[in-house]
């Protein structure tokens, strides 16, 4: 067994902007700046015997090249204690489109669809007991957050290995968009 997820790789110098941003609020675990990413979809634990079809399948992908900004920052929950700091991503109508692209080739393999609403996002810091007005604080201190356009031409199969030191992702497969 594997664990698994599709991911969009952040490039390095937008990385760097956004790497430690959260850590001034107590209780905050900031996200190591090699793990920043954008979920498209976890798969979890897989037998290794699916990981060719799941290969196949996102191959079969095809989608052009577009380009996105990180803006806007956020928590979850939306409401109640923040668990989770984020960096939001605009347009998100391309973004969608792959995710659902995605869906759609696993789900003829299999692999049931994810039944909540996505909301595409960069996980920059993971919060406990993390005082309300200092999350509020960096949120407004941060509102008009936003980084350079960069191209999203491709996107990656990674496999996450847990340990008591954190995840150490590694790559199985990279995925090319179409160019125009």
């Amino acid at each position: 067994m594997k664990r698994l997820f599709i991911a969009i790789d952040i490039p390095d110098d937008i990385r760097m902007l956004i790497c430690g941003m959260g850590s001034s609020i107590p209780g905050s675990r900031t996200v190591p700046t090699d793990q920043l990413h954008l979920t498209l979809k976890f798969l979890g634990d897989v037998e290794t015997s699916l990981i060719e079809d799941i290969n196949e399948a996102l191959a079969t992908v095809s989608q052009l090249i577009f380009r996105i900004c990180l803006k806007h920052v956020g928590h979850f929950p939306p409401r109640g204690n923040p668990r989770v700091l984020w960096v939001g991503i605009d347009p998100v109508i391309e973004t969608i489109k792959l995710r659902n692209d995605i869906e759609r080739v696993l789900w003829e393999i299999g692999i049931p669809r994810d039944t909540r609403k996505f909301s595409p996002h960069i996980t920059l810091a993971r919060l406990r007991n993390s005082p309300i007005k200092r999350v509020t604080q960096f949120l407004a201190g941060n509102s008009l957050f936003e980084t350079p356009p960069f191209s999203v031409d491709r996107f990656h199969l990674y496999s996450s290995t847990l340990s008591a030191k954190g995840a150490a992702h590694t790559s199985e497969s990279t995925f090319s968009l179409v160019s125009d």
